[in-house]
């Protein structure tokens, strides 16, 4: 009688294990998912004959909207209604994307002697502020990358207001998708980051051929 006992607890406890066992290697409902990441892509835009300005400029991290505040990649299917694409981020904050970006760009130009961010401490002339107001891909008709970018160049060493603000301006721009996805959101965005960044600076170059005739 007792070894019949003592077998049937053994039974049983091996029964209670392969069961536990199996429920841990089978019986999740959902597997862990990936996120994933994206950035921008774009070859900094080539512009021939600009100023050469013997000063240094730093720029500022850009501000942004509270609606694209995020990592999120935020779409639009409808009026009054956003979304984000639930597996997918980009990499860096809209802020932060789009400054790193700019500064990649200018350094590359001839317009200024030196280009910093607002990480550095560096003493400078001008300073190059911005306010990301959109940041989205709108499905309302066409789909589209929205990017829309107020931008601020100041110059430290005027005192007075008028003299100081040397432009503000909105860039606005909506470049068409090749598809409705993460990856044609992240393509679209760049398209457009190439237009601003390319704009931007030719505004810069004039801006200061302009002064210099002053």
């Amino acid at each position: 009688m007792k070894k019949y006992i003592i077998k049937t607890c053994v039974r049983a406890g091996l029964f209670f294990i392969i069961a536990v066992v199996f429920t841990g290697c089978f019986g999740r409902t959902k597997a862990p998912y990936v996120v994933d990441q994206f950035t921008l892509d774009y070859a900094s835009p080539a512009i021939a004959s600009l100023i050469s300005i013997n000063e240094f400029i730093r720029i500022e991290r850009f501000s942004v909207a509270q609606s694209f505040n995020s990592t999120a990649m935020v779409y639009k299917p409808q009026a009054y209604r956003f979304d984000a694409y639930p597996y997918s981020r980009w990499r860096v904050n809209p802020g932060d994307l789009l400054s790193d970006f700019l500064i990649r760009d200018i350094r590359k130009t001839s317009l200024f002697k030196g280009v910093f961010s607002d990480y550095s401490d560096e003493p400078v002339r001008f300073v190059l502020e911005g306010a990301i107001e959109e940041f989205f891909e709108s499905d309302e008709g066409p789909n589209t990358a929205v990017l829309v970018v107020n931008v601020t160049l100041l110059d430290r060493k005027e005192k007075e207001i008028t003299k100081k603000l040397l432009f503000q301006k909105t860039y606005r721009f909506a470049t068409p998708l090749q598809e409705r996805s993460p990856e044609g959101l992240a393509k679209g965005m760049s398209s457009a980051m190439a237009f601003f960044s390319e704009q931007l600076i030719k505004d810069l170059d004039s801006t200061f051929k302009t002064k210099d005739q002053r």
